[in-house]
Order: structure tokens, then sequence, then C-alpha cells
């Protein structure tokens, strides 16, 4: 039979290995989860640098519900802001009334930089826009500054052409983005090895 005092000291020891590896544990589930939670900020932070396509990052409505000649037209163009790459034109046709969307219309769109330089055309369709009322065109403006963006409709009724002033700002390259990344990937691996070799020892001890 042993010694009571040796048995409480022995319960003392195991006790207190218990709470360090269970605190340490604990430190490391709540370290990672910070980390864990900043990933998540990060890339929802550059989720809008990374989005792609047409439509992402909302629309700026350019021409109202104006009439065009025998047309009430609505004119968007997306995203918001517009950087160098793809900008879409989202036109809607009414007829004079502007009651009735016209869905055979022959819609184009031209965009040149105010600046001088090539200028960029495009057809707007039913198949881009994603539905038989709407019509939408992408074209790729590849230049920062002004661009002068012309809307021309033509349909049984007639014809029409509206223009307005569009700004292209520069955005963040892929290979800007993916170097930011890159180191911060790095961090989070490099902590969570840490932790996972530091839990590891502690269970053993």
């Amino acid at each position: 039979m042993g010694s009571p005092i040796i048995d409480k000291c022995t319960a003392a020891i195991v006790r207190n290995a218990y709470c360090v590896k269970e605190g340490t544990t604990h430190y490391a589930l709540r370290t990672s989860s910070g980390i864990l939670i900043i990933a998540l900020l990060f890339l929802l932070l550059i989720q809008p640098l990374l989005a792609s396509g047409p439509g992402t990052g909302g629309s700026k409505i350019r021409i109202d519900n104006e009439p065009a000649g025998p047309f009430v037209l609505l004119v968007a163009t997306s995203p918001l802001p517009i950087t160098v790459g793809q900008m879409s034109v989202w036109v809607r046709v009414m007829d004079t009334n502007g009651e009735n969307a016209l869905r055979d219309a022959v819609v184009k769109i031209e965009a040149t930089p105010a600046g001088g330089g090539d200028l960029v055309t495009g057809a707007a369709t039913h198949q881009n826009a994603g539905n038989e009322i709407d019509y939408v065109a992408h074209l790729d403006v590849e230049r920062t500054g002004d661009w002068n963006v012309k809307v021309m409709i033509e349909d049984d009724l007639g014809q029409a052409e509206v223009a307005f002033t569009e700004t292209v700002a520069g955005g963040l390259s892929a290979g800007l983005i993916v170097g930011l990344a890159v180191p911060f990937v790095f961090l989070l691996i490099v902590v969570g090895v840490y932790l996972w070799r530091r839990s590891a020892s502690a269970g053993t001890t």
C-alpha cells in the first residue's frame, strides 16, 4: 500500500500535466482559429479583385429611360468601378411609349479612348445578357482614363444613337495579387506546422 503523501503528489503531477496538455491544446486551437479567421478575412478582401466575368462588382446607369429616336433606352455599365480589363454595356430597348421591350433590335457598342487610340467594338446580344429582353456587350478596355462610348440601335421602328463617357481606372493585376497572397499562405503553413509540433510535444510529456 503506497504512502498517502506520494499518492497525492502523483495525482497532483498527473493533474498538472493534464492541465498543461489541455491548456496547450486549447491555445493551439485558439491560435489556429484566429489564423483561420484572418485567412478568411483576407480572402474576402481580395475577392472583388479576383472576381472576373461580366456584371461582377455592381453597375451604373448611364442612360436612364431616355427617348432616343423612336426608342426609349436604358443603358448601364459594369463592373463598378470599371478597371482595365473588361467592360460590360447593358442595354434595354423599349418602344416609343416605353411600354414594350423590343427583342429583335440590332445593338452595337463602340468605345474609343478620349485621348485617341484604337476603336473597340462589340455586338450586344441576348445571349450575353442571359435573357430575351436585354442586350449586353463585353468590351476589352486596356487603357486607363476616359472612354467615349457609343450605343447604336437599329430596328423596324428606325435607328438611334446615344453616347456617354466612361472612366476606366487601373486595377491590381493577377500577378500582384498572387505576389501578395504567397507570403501570407507561407506564413500560415509555418505557424500551422509550429503549432502542430508544439501540440504533439505536449501530448508526449
